[in-house]
């Protein structure tokens, strides 16, 4: 259950800690942490990590004779007006920004938590846009580790989401019911069994959303700057009472038809998530999510008793998200065997996770327009990245999320089938060739298997000890003996019986790297990390 774990916690231990709680961890993450007791290691992994230094870029070219971003080429567009002519390149930048942000994560858990929670509050790009879709990220990321209440209440005046789920078109004459009832189904309350809210709480609910709308507010000194902002509207407000059923305890919600002012109505919906968090099924409903995308998707009966109702007890005394973290990723139940290498690696995971732990080189920031060209590698759908294996990032399929993290029974299996599957090993296949994946104009990002390689010093010599290591970081099934031949006598020896073959290769790579000694060491490298990574159990994490 969610008693302290109180075991070992070695290289193996910490390993599994830090796959679930990153994207990937690199040797340098493992040493870092190595020798460290369980505690200061969550304490590290669960500090809030300052704000991004970079903001999304326009890196793209101008518009001939078209209408033109007004951001200057090289400078942030978050605080710059919009338009529908560029705001398809605003939204690219975005996601490729984000995927930056993953891959030059610090050792916190935070960058997978802004992923959680853009699956919790999801919202698409294609139906906001991009300046929305940035701003209400900018919430999730600020709140990642904090209190969810006060999240809940930003993202419910969050122009994305007012604009996502209409909120803006919520009017008295004619109540919008889409925010009111995700709201309770998805985002707070849940559709667990004892999830009993009525659609008459539904229709109560829209009524104390209504009045706020959307507009953007022009910068007064820059006018090509704006901002949008959520505003109430006085007049589409309903100043009635609004009255819930017993499953809220039969709570009336006091309208204000005297006093129908801003501070009023904002009241009003202070009030409704207080009472939607204060069920029983809110706090349940937020650490079965919690748990399913940290640990396993199948939540039986005793998992449920021993180790989300703990959870949820947690959660119950103030919503603070780091507590609940700590108790679960810090208990007996998540070093359990069974735990270990049984999830399947979201694409994201896969993707961000693969160019992590092979350190791979991008380009800097003062080659900006290379290294978003480097980073849509990893997201678009074109070069079989995230989008094509079934996570378009900042677009999930719909308000409740990718069904991977949801979808009974199939759950993380969604992930994975014989077009994804392909598109997978096409993805990190590429990256293992002497070519790398090309960035145009002469520049690639490639794995370099012979640094990769190097990091393991003098132990790199030896073909047992090169393969235990390689296999620590990238492998999290246990490797059959019949896999270690493999890779040592086919791959690393050439075909040969004795260590030597490898050794005497690398040595000789080590001691004089001309192009013949190069090329016999990077061929059996590259041949032995594809075998490694195009396994089906390097899904795994």
């Amino acid at each position: 259950g969610l008693t302290p774990y109180t075991g070992t916690f070695g290289r193996e231990q910490l390993i599994h800690l830090l796959k679930r709680t990153m994207f990937g961890s690199t040797k340098a993450d493992i040493d870092f942490f190595a020798g460290k007791p369980l505690t200061e290691v969550l304490n590290t992994l669960m500090t809030i990590p300052p704000a991004p230094t970079t903001l999304p870029l326009r890196y793209y070219a101008a518009r001939t004779g078209l209408a033109d971003d007004p951001a200057p080429l090289g400078t942030s567009w978050v605080d710059y007006k919009e338009d529908s002519n560029y705001n398809g390149n605003r939204v690219a930048s975005f996601k490729q920004w984000w995927a930056g942000q993953m891959v030059n994560q610090t050792r916190s858990i935070n960058e997978k938590m802004v992923l959680f929670w853009h699956n919790h509050f999801a919202t698409e790009t294609d139906v906001t846009t991009a300046l929305m879709s940035y701003w209400g990220q900018e919430v999730l990321r600020r709140n990642a580790l904090g209190n969810f209440k006060t999240m809940v209440k930003e993202v419910t005046f969050n122009p994305n989401m007012l604009r996502y789920l209409n909120g803006y078109l919520n009017k008295k004459t004619a109540p919008d019911e889409n925010y009111g009832r995700e709201l309770q189904e998805l985002f707070c309350v849940g559709k667990g069994p004892n999830s009993l809210y009525t659609e008459d709480d539904v229709k109560a609910s829209a009524k104390v959303l209504t009045g706020w709308s959307l507009r953007a507010v022009a910068d007064t000194v820059d006018a090509n700057k704006a901002k949008w902002e959520a505003y109430f509207v006085p007049n589409n407000h309903d100043t009635g009472n609004k009255i819930f059923s017993s499953f809220y305890g039969g709570l009336t919600i006091s309208g204000s038809p005297t006093v129908n002012t801003e501070a009023n109505a904002t009241r009003e919906i202070t009030e409704m998530i207080t009472m939607l968090l204060n069920t029983q099924e809110a706090a349940l409903h937020i650490c079965r999510k919690i748990y399913r995308y940290f640990v396993y998707y199948d939540i039986d009966a005793t998992i449920e008793s021993t180790v989300i109702a703990p959870m949820a007890t947690i959660f119950r005394q103030n919503y603070e998200i780091l507590p609940v973290l700590k108790a679960l990723l810090g208990s007996d139940h998540f070093f359990e065997l069974g735990q270990k290498a049984c999830v399947i690696k979201s694409p994201l995971e896969f993707i961000v996770g693969f160019v992590r732990e092979f350190n791979v080189e991008f380009p800097t920031s003062t080659d900006y327009v290379f290294q978003y060209t480097a980073w849509n590698k990893l997201v678009s759908s074109g070069s079989n990245g995230a989008a094509a294996q079934g996570q378009d990032l900042a677009d999930p399929p719909n308000v409740a999320g990718w069904p991977a993290y949801y979808q009974e029974p199939v759950f993380h299996e969604f992930w994975i089938n014989t077009d994804t599957f392909g598109k997978r090993l096409s993805f990190i296949d590429a990256f293992l060739t002497t070519n790398g994946v090309s960035l145009g104009s002469g520049k690639k990002i490639v794995a370099d298997v012979l640094k990769f390689t190097d990091q393991f010093g003098a132990a790199a010599n030896d073909p047992v000890q090169l393969i235990d290591l390689a296999l620590e970081i990238l492998y999290r099934v246990p490797p059959t003996a019949a896999m270690k031949a493999y890779l040592k006598t086919t791959i690393l020896l050439g075909g040969q019986a004795q260590d030597h073959y490898w050794t005497d290769a690398w040595t000789a790579y080590k001691a004089t790297p001309t192009t013949a000694n190069t090329l016999t060491v990077t061929t059996r490298l590259m041949q032995f990390y594809k075998f490694i990574v195009d396994s089906p159990e390097f899904q795994l994490s």
